[in-house]
């Protein structure tokens, strides 16, 4: 994942793996099978949060360019907030629209948010991974996911944007479905 952004940084283009998928479409199907069956550890990553200089155009375009699978779409809801949303495949989606109480007529989706702030001198940017589990009635459901290897692999996308990864705040340990 970091040789794939890294190229996206320099080249802003999609590279494809050799596979011919999109290397964060298998990294998004890999997080829900670890997250569907282990807890999470705080060994050595950030609070999902990073300081920069400047504006982080480099790491919205990085982002960007990794969110154009075919069941992926990017967003840019407000001028300080990005989103990547994907379809997941037809048995995880099953599972969580059953475990949830979802509707099969409205399918879930896995997002990844970066919102920035600007916090003189500089910006503060912070991510957020959850699964968005619209439901039979009433608002969508945010299920919310943290797992170390997937925030490692977001603070490599940081430094590669010329970001550095805050790690003086705590996280707190949650499982990988905290129903909140």
């Amino acid at each position: 994942m970091r040789r794939y952004f890294s190229t996206a940084l320099n080249r802003q283009h999609t590279v494809h793996s050799t596979s011919g998928r999109p290397p964060m479409r298998r990294t998004w199907l890999l997080l829900m099978v670890v997250c569907a069956g282990c807890t999470t550890q705080n060994v050595g990553v950030s609070n999902g949060k990073a300081r920069f200089t400047e504006y982080p155009d480099r790491l919205i375009a990085a982002f960007s360019a990794a969110c154009e699978g075919p069941a992926q779409s990017f967003l840019r809801p407000s001028q300080d907030l990005v989103e990547c949303r994907e379809y997941l495949p037809p048995e995880p989606t099953a599972a969580i629209i059953l475990q949830f109480d979802g509707t099969p007529s409205d399918l879930p989706e896995l997002v990844i948010q970066f919102r920035t702030e600007e916090l003189a001198p500089g910006y503060i940017v912070s991510n957020e991974i959850f699964l968005n589990v619209p439901q039979k009635t009433g608002s969508p459901l945010r299920v919310r996911m943290e797992y170390p290897r997937v925030q490692r692999s977001l603070d490599a996308l940081y430094r590669l944007s010329g970001g550095v990864p805050d790690r003086d705040a705590p996280t707190e340990q949650r499982g990988p479905f905290d129903g909140s």
